[in-house]
């Protein structure tokens, strides 16, 4: 992978492989953690204040951000990009958001389903999911799904651009992690949690994204030795 004139490179397979094992560690980590202290008192201590001293416009600031985290929102974004990546007949890269938005899914049910932790009860302003708590699939969505689709669209991008566009998507998840909290559907180490699952399933999918596409570069070179 080439140098950026912005600074901004792409991430290299080392920075990924490292990205993947920091997100999957930090993640267990988490898992084994956030019953006990000092991690039990802060989800306690952040909830309750969620609950009774929340400002009104951070409430109604979080909504839509939790609105375009969920299924519907993703569903509604990865549409749209894979009609443009269909049309350039990207296959590849339309099966790359695929696996990164579907398989964060099916991660997130599996976890939630083990680790059956119920969600904040002192009071939510939106109806309680009847999914369990961790870990928070928004905030693993946001993470791997927008993940992978910054990086296809930077990629299509004028390199002047990538650094702002990047920055956008950087914040976009962050506040959808955010509004979660904000909401007190979940705790912050459910977030936390899935910000760690997406970004090492991000990593996951952009690494195989990577073996995929010098596989078909070698194949090509094969052919062509042959001819």
């Amino acid at each position: 992978m080439g140098s950026d004139p912005t600074g901004l490179t792409p991430p290299s397979s080392g920075a990924l492989w490292a990205l993947l094992a920091g997100g999957a560690l930090a993640f267990v980590a988490l898992a084994l953690g956030y019953e006990h202290e000092p991690l039990a008192s802060l989800d306690a201590e952040v909830a309750q204040w969620m609950a009774t001293d929340l400002p009104a416009w951070v409430e109604w600031l979080a909504r839509p951000f939790s609105w375009l985290g969920g299924w519907i929102g993703l569903t509604a974004l990865g549409t749209a990009a894979g009609i443009l990546l269909a049309r350039e007949r990207a296959w590849l890269d339309v099966a790359v958001f695929l696996a990164a938005f579907v398989g964060t899914q099916l991660l997130v049910s599996l976890l939630k389903a083990f680790f059956d932790r119920a969600r904040p009860d002192l009071g939510s302003v939106v109806p309680l999911p009847e999914s369990a708590a961790f870990p928070s699939g928004h905030a693993a969505a946001g993470a791997a799904s927008f993940g992978v689709l910054a990086f296809l669209i930077a990629e299509r991008l004028p390199r002047p651009l990538r650094t702002e566009f990047w920055l956008a998507v950087v914040v976009l998840a962050v506040c959808v992690g955010l509004s979660r909290i904000a909401l007190n559907v979940h705790f912050v180490t459910d977030v936390v949690a899935g910000w760690c699952l997406g970004l090492a399933w991000l990593a996951a999918c952009l690494l195989a994204r990577d073996a995929v596409s010098r596989r078909a570069r070698s194949d090509l070179v094969a052919q062509s030795h042959k001819v």
